[in-house]
């Protein structure tokens, strides 16, 4: 059987003129911003409106978990090609749950530092301004903010704005529930590719952070979604309203008094409850004939998640092939995402559903799995061989790739769904223009694709 770099090859190289990642011949070793910032590499040619890829052709050319291995990954790599193409003056805005920089001689953050790098050019030979807003919790201990802050802050690369307890959540960090700043995206406001004067706006999503651990301890997805004003402005209200409610911004009064900001005709659809900024709009539709739209935590907790809606919604007669690969299904939601998933294969759905067994302690746990047993959801729920942090639902026919696509940080969770900062993606191909559409269906493959591979030697859940 094909392995995943194989084909995504095999995808990526056809038709002519999709996009390419590398600068030379070889595809094996990352390639990576000269240190002297003589030159910041970036797409070889004009992106697709989706481009999808994993870091799974890393672990196979590299082997999983090389631990001598301190060259950058060309997963990180071609993140720092994107940074790579923002034009001259520029913004771009980050969301992320941590970073890291610098790190020790035995294990260096060599993945992240190509990133850093390709900022600092962007930011030195283009002006290009950079923010972030970041979890400043337990996640980021002191010894890793003075090294983010010493080779971002310090050296004038970018700023960064720390949420505590979530951004949204106004309650003190002592007070339920407990949330995360967890987003995991960035923004540029114009990009170089075309080679013209008009716009071109791109936005980044992933589900893994910007750190050596990240990369290459974990089965990860991204996504470039290119071209699409009224989602980069989503994101762009995001990151500022975020920023607003960061506790290192003087803004933190207007966001108790929820003074949030307006960005193109994207307007605030946020409301206090609990004590939380939720979301009060469950899709934000972006440009016509794109067949996009991205939805937000915190979301109301009287109505149903996001992915329970989606579920709700598949006609089996049509799109009756669902894969789903998660990092997280935690037993506060796994009864209610179980009854969807077990009624959609009651429907006559082709349900499988992928988790990550190891990561950590917040996977999947033996109460989650006497729940699978309770509705006879163990052959459709597996867990699998090598650890993964990808969040991704694919519902489509058996025998294309036509249907939805959702991807983007959140976890089948009660925190991720209703009280941390997350948001989801979906790309839906009959929503479509002709030629988004068909752009749509290539990523659809390269997800089906990684689907797949991590299906390879899946096992049951213990």
């Amino acid at each position: 059987m094909l392995g995943v770099a194989t084909l995504l090859t095999a995808i990526v190289a056809t038709p002519a003129g999709a996009i390419s990642f590398t600068m030379d011949d070889n595809t094996g070793e990352a390639q990576a911003v000269p240190q002297d910032l003589s030159e910041c590499p970036t797409l070889t040619s004009e992106p697709r409106a989706f481009e999808a890829w994993f870091n799974t052709d890393d672990m196979e050319y590299r082997g999983y978990l090389d631990a001598k291995n301190q060259s950058p990954w060309s997963y990180a790599n071609r993140m720092a090609q994107i940074v790579c193409g923002a034009k001259k003056n520029a913004t771009i805005m980050i969301g992320m749950y941590f970073i890291r920089a610098i790190g020790t001689t035995e294990r260096p953050e060599s993945d992240s530092e190509i990133i850093w790098r390709a900022m600092e050019y962007v930011k030195k030979k283009r002006n290009v301004n950079i923010g972030f807003v970041m979890d400043g919790g337990s996640i980021t201990p002191a010894s890793a903010k003075s090294n983010i802050v010493k080779r971002l802050v310090s050296s004038k690369i970018a700023k960064i704005y720390w949420c505590y307890n979530g951004c949204f959540n106004t309650n003190k960090s002592s007070v339920y529930p407990y949330a995360i700043n967890h987003e995991k995206f960035m923004t540029i406001s114009d990009t170089l590719w075309a080679g013209d004067d008009k716009k071109h706006p791109a936005v980044f999503s992933s589900s893994g952070q910007f750190a050596r651990s990240q990369v290459r301890t974990y089965w990860q997805e991204a996504s470039l979604i290119y071209g699409d004003q009224k989602l980069y402005d989503n994101f762009s209200a995001r990151y500022q309203n975020m920023k607003i409610c960061s506790g290192s911004t003087t803004g933190s009064a207007d966001c108790k008094k929820g003074k949030f900001v307006t960005v193109g005709d994207v307007k605030p659809t946020l409301k206090k409850d609990r004590g939380i900024w939720i979301d009060t709009l469950y899709r934000h539709y972006t440009d016509s004939g794109r067949g996009t739209s991205v939805s937000f935590s915190p979301q109301p907790k009287d109505v149903d998640d996001y992915y329970s809606a989606q579920f709700n919604d598949v006609d089996c007669l049509v799109d009756n092939k669902i894969r789903v690969a998660m990092y997280r299904l935690t037993i506060t939601r796994a009864t209610i995402m179980v009854k969807s998933l077990v009624s959609l294969k009651n429907r006559g759905c082709d349900v499988k559903i992928l988790l990550s067994q190891q990561g950590g302690a917040q996977t999947v746990s033996k109460d989650v799995v006497k729940v699978l047993k309770k509705y006879n959801a163990t052959t459709m729920v597996r867990c699998t061989k090598v650890p993964i942090h990808t969040k991704m639902i694919l519902i489509t026919p058996a025998t294309s790739n036509a249907g939805r696509a959702l991807f983007g940080t959140a976890n089948m969770t009660t925190s991720g769904l209703r009280y941390s900062e997350e948001h989801v993606i979906t790309m839906d191909t009959r929503r479509a223009n002709n030629a988004t559409a068909e752009d749509m269906r290539r990523a659809i493959g390269v997800y089906q694709a990684g689907w797949n591979e991590l299906n390879q030697g899946n096992r049951a859940c213990k």
